[in-house]
């Protein structure tokens, strides 16, 4: 059982970018008060498309379309889990 309401507004974003070697490496965002896991990619794209992201990453674009989108929910105990949307 949940703690969080199954409309849970908060979630986990993964976006893929390749490194300089060609290598894929993961960027993880946490994005509250999402509708929906659309808006949720929707905004951590616009983060890590921010100066400072880009700046941090030597201006690797990121691959949105290959990214991953979980609802992040809170058992009644406490515990996190990640729910595939």
């Amino acid at each position: 059982m949940f703690s969080t309401p199954s409309d849970s507004r908060t979630w986990l974003v993964g976006l893929p970018c390749r490194s300089h070697g060609s290598r894929i490496v993961w960027l993880y965002y946490v994005v509250g008060e999402a509708p929906d896991s659309a808006e949720a990619l929707c905004a951590a794209v616009h983060r890590a498309n921010s100066p400072s992201e880009q700046d941090a990453r030597d201006l690797v674009p990121v691959e949105p379309d290959r990214a991953e989108v979980q609802r992040i929910r809170q058992h009644i105990l406490g515990d996190f889990a990640l729910e595939a949307c």
